[in-house]
């Protein structure tokens, strides 16, 4: 039932009147409305049923259109394809813990093809993820406990199937946005770990989760350090050196328990070699599930794309990390993950063709 001050669209586009009183530029008393937020259809399409109230937008009034409860198909089909559909801000959250659950049922959806299903899995964890990768953004249990869930799932339905394995790497993002590498590196994490028959099922679900927010401290780095085009200076590294043991604190504060993945949040950056940071720890004193985060991670960045590069080949990626890089790695995963990807021969094969079908057009 819609609450106190709240139309249906039934009622026809009536505001809502709760929220606080002001005095527009004539002076007149006016109704601050209570901030709703656009929500895409895509992302309510993978829902069975909504988990919060939905408004129409008409013209910049919250109309109550369907209740929680509703049948997303049916909502969807009588709203009009040009409707602009929006929840409550206060709601988000039991949007996000919805669409988190929803993501096995995405991917066992047989009814649809491999890439459909891969497209709307990987937008559905990233409209979970996104919220707390924002600067300063809020994270708490919930937030954190939902974003695991949606890349458990997501894991699990990838394992052993792959044609929807290599949808979903088709699907992901190659411009290097903090929420999708995210995602991205947590998917080449759970694969890598799986290929590589040395980890327990226990360990795959927390590399997946550990390698999710493996970034998560760098909500608290500021935006103009985390998108500058040009190099960091000396002060701006001290800075950035600092996010994974912030994120290991956040995370551990938010859930109240130190979470069996959470050494990997500080460790990712750590280097076989011992260059890395915050500890410089060597190899020995890295753990293997850490070790192979990092992979994934540099892996994933050197394949995206930056304000100051382009995104890099599959090939050029390993080359480097092999090559330029060399030391830094652990060279048994870095071998597992260029199989997983083809091997050397196949890769280079298939960026020169890319290359040659590129010149052609």
């Amino acid at each position: 039932m819609p609450t106190r001050g709240e139309a249906t669209a039934r009622d026809g586009p009536t505001v809502a009147v709760r929220g606080t009183r002001g005095r527009n530029r004539a002076g007149s008393l006016r109704i601050i409305r209570e901030s709703h937020q656009v929500i895409p259809r895509d992302i309510l399409t993978s829902l069975d049923r909504l988990p919060c109230d939905l408004f129409l937008n008409h013209d910049g009034r919250h109309v109550l259109y369907a209740v929680a409860g509703g049948e997303v198909r049916d909502v969807l089909r009588y709203a009009g394809s040009d409707a602009e559909l929006e929840i409550r801000t206060e709601d988000r959250d039991v949007l996000r813990r919805g669409l988190s659950r929803s993501v096995t049922n995405i991917l066992d959806d047989q009814a649809r093809t491999p890439v459909e299903r891969s497209r709307r899995a990987y937008a559905v964890v990233g409209h979970v993820m996104s919220p707390i990768f924002k600067s300063n953004g809020r994270v708490d249990r919930g937030s954190i406990e939902d974003a695991t869930e949606a890349i458990d799932g997501m894991v699990a339905r990838l394992t052993g199937m792959d044609d929807l394995v290599w949808s979903m790497v088709a699907t992901m993002s190659k411009h290097l946005v903090t929420h999708t590498h995210a995602i991205n590196t947590a998917v080449f994490s759970a694969l890598l770990a799986e290929s590589m028959d040395a980890f327990g099922e226990d360990e795959v679900r927390d590399i997946g989760r550990g390698a999710l927010l493996h970034d998560i401290g760098k909500n608290r780095i500021p935006s103009a350090v985390l998108d500058k085009a040009g190099p960091l200076d000396a002060d701006e590294w001290i800075l950035m050196r600092q996010h994974p043991t912030v994120g290991h604190r956040m995370v551990v504060g938010a859930l109240g328990v130190e979470p069996s993945y959470a050494h990997i949040i500080s460790e990712h950056h750590e280097r076989a070699d011992g260059s890395g940071y915050p500890t410089g720890a060597p190899a020995r004193a890295i753990p293997m599930s850490s070790r192979l985060v990092a992979i994934a991670d540099a892996y994933d960045a050197l394949t995206s794309a930056r304000s100051y590069k382009p995104a890099g080949s599959s090939y050029n990626a390993l080359w480097t990390m092999r090559f330029q890089m060399r030391g830094q790695f652990e060279p048994r995963i870095l071998e597992a993950l260029a199989a997983m990807l083809g091997g050397w021969k196949a890769l280079r094969q298939a960026d020169v063709r890319y290359l040659e079908s590129a010149s052609a057009l």
